[in-house]
C-alpha cells in the first residue's frame, strides 16, 4: 500500500512528515511525499519518494508580499490573517491540480491543516483512507494551556473557547481557497464551515505534539490522538563543519540564534541586537541565516556565522537556543533539553513560547516588533537561570522519553483496516 504524505508548507511542515515516513516505509509501506519544489532535496536525502509540487515557497517567503506576512513587524492577527489568506489564494490553483493529479498515485493519505479540506473531497470521492496531521493545537478549548489562541492563556475559561471558534473559522477562511478550486474541478458544491468542523470530527486525527507540552483538553474529540512530537532517528553520526566543530571545543556552549523561514523585517537590526546582547554578558553566539538571510558580515570571533546545520545535532551543544517558536524548532530545542527564548512572528508562534515560559524552560517570549539588544539580553539571563537549565534538562529527557511517529503510524494502520467509508463531500 502506498500512503502519500503532503506537507504543504515550510520546513516545519515537511520535516515531522519525513519522520513519519521514514517510520511506515519501515513498516512495511510504500511513502511519498508531496513538497513544495525547495523542498524535493530534503525528502530525497530521507530515502522517501518525491512529489514535488509545482511551486516553490522560498520565493514567496521573499517577496514583498511575504515580507510583510512573515516580517514580524505586527501584532495585530487581522492583519495576519488577511496577507495569509493572500498568499494561499496566490498558490491555489497550482495546488489543487497537484493535489488532484496526485490522488490516482496513492492508496492513503496524509494531510495537514493547509490540504485537508482539498484531500477530504478528494479521497471521499476516491473512497480512499484519509488522516488528518496537525503539528500544533488549534481545536478550541477553554483551556488556555492547550489553546493556541487564548484570551485567558492561564485560565480555564468559555472565553477561551469562544475565541478558538472565532481563530478557527477565520483560519478555515484563510486556507479554504485549494479546496474551493479542487471542488469546483470535480463539479462539487463549496463546502462550509459545518462541513468542515464536521469532517474534522470525523478524520482520523493526529495531533503530532508531546502532552507534557499540550495538555489533552476534553473538548476534542475520540478522533483526536496527541501522539507526541515526530522526529526522524538519524541514520548515521553527523559530523559537524571543521570551523563549527573547532568553535564549540574553544569555549563554552554558545548561545543559538535563527529564525528559520521567517523573511524578518530589518535582518541586520536582529544581528546587531544579538551580537550587542552577547557582548554585554560576555556569551559567545552561533547565528544560522536562515531563509530570514541573516548577515554574517563584520561578526566578532565570538560569534560564528553557520550554514544549515541538523537541530537534532546542533541544539543540545549549545547554552541558549533563540529562535521564532516554530513548531518544529520549539520540539527539536525542547528534546535537546536546553533552555530557549522565543521571538514570535506569526501565527502559533506565541503560543510556544507561552508555553516555553509556563513550564519554565526558558524566558517570556519577546514578539519580534521588541526585539532590542536590552531586551535579548535580559532574556539570555533569564533562560540560563540554573532552575531554568534543570527543569530544560528534565522536560528534555522526558519527552526523548516518547514515540510520537510510533503512535501516529498505529493510528494511520487503525484507519487503514476500517471499511473504506463513503460520505458526502
Amino acid at each position: 500500500m502506498r500512503i502519500l504524505l503532503l506537507a504543504m508548507g515550510s520546513r516545519g511542515d515537511v520535516q515531522p512528515m519525513l519522520a513519519l515516513g521514514d517510520r511506515l516505509r519501515r513498516e512495511g509501506f510504500a511513502v511519498s511525499v508531496a513538497a513544495a519544489a525547495d523542498f524535493a532535496g530534503l525528502v530525497a536525502e530521507h530515502g522517501l519518494d518525491v512529489e514535488p509540487l509545482s511551486f516553490g515557497i522560498m520565493e514567496g517567503v521573499r517577496s514583498e508580499l511575504g515580507q510583510k506576512w512573515l516580517g514580524g513587524t505586527s501584532t495585530n492577527q487581522q492583519r495576519e490573517a488577511y496577507l495569509m489568506r493572500k498568499v494561499v489564494r496566490y498558490v491555489a490553483e497550482p495546488l489543487a491540480d497537484d493535489l488532484i493529479r496526485l490522488t490516482d498515485r496513492a492508496d492513503a493519505f496524509v494531510s495537514g491543516p493547509m490540504t485537508f479540506e482539498a484531500m477530504e473531497a478528494l479521497a471521499s470521492r476516491a473512497a480512499k483512507p484519509h488522516v488528518f496531521a496537525m503539528f500544533q493545537p488549534t481545536w478550541p478549548t477553554a483551556q488556555g494551556r492547550s489553546a493556541t489562541f487564548a484570551l485567558r492563556p492561564q485560565q480555564t475559561s468559555w472565553l477561551n473557547r469562544a475565541w478558538g471558534w472565532a481563530a478557527a473559522y477565520a483560519a478555515w477562511d484563510v486556507v479554504r481557497s485549494p479546496g474551493g478550486v479542487v471542488r469546483r474541478r470535480l463539479g462539487l458544491p463549496r463546502a462550509t464551515f459545518r462541513q468542515y468542523v464536521a469532517a474534522a470530527r470525523r478524520v482520523p486525527t493526529v495531533l503530532a505534539v508531546s502532552p507534557r507540552i499540550v495538555p489533552r483538553a476534553p473538548e476534542w474529540g475520540a478522533n483526536l490522538t496527541t501522539t507526541g512530537f515526530w522526529f526522524a532517528p538519524r541514520s548515521s553520526p553527523w559530523e559537524p563543519p571543521r570551523g563549527l566543530s573547532d568553535f564549540l571545543a574553544t569555549g563554552p556552549p554558545p548561545v543559538y540564534l535563527g529564525l528559520g523561514s521567517m523573511a524578518t523585517a530589518d535582518p541586520a537590526g536582529v544581528v546587531r541586537a544579538f551580537v550587542d546582547a552577547l557582548a554585554r554578558l560576555g556569551r559567545r553566539g552561533v547565528l544560522s541565516a536562515g531563509w530570514a538571510g541573516l548577515p554574517a558580515e563584520d561578526l566578532p570571533d565570538s560569534v560564528l556565522a553557520i550554514d544549515d546545520v541538523p537541530h537534532d545535532a546542533l541544539f543540545p551543544q549549545m547554552s541558549v537556543v533563540i529562535h521564532h517558536g516554530g513548531a518544529g524548532t520549539t520540539a527539536a530545542a525542547l528534546r535537546a533539553g536546553v533552555p530557549q527564548v522565543v521571538v514570535p512572528h506569526i501565527a502559533d508562534q506565541p503560543y510556544w513560547g507561552r508555553r516555553v515560559h509556563e513550564l519554565g524552560v526558558g524566558a517570556a517570549p519577546m514578539h519580534r516588533k521588541h526585539l532590542s539588544a536590552d531586551r535579548l539580553a535580559a532574556a539570555i539571563a533569564s533562560a540560563s537561570h540554573p532552575e531554568v537549565e534543570r527543569a530544560a534538562v528534565a522536560l528534555g529527557a522526558g519527552i526523548r522519553a516518547e514515540d510520537g511517529v510510533g503512535k501516529a503510524t498505529r493510528v494511520i494502520r487503525a484507519a487503514l483496516e476500517e471499511p473504506a467509508q463513503r460520505h458526502t463531500t
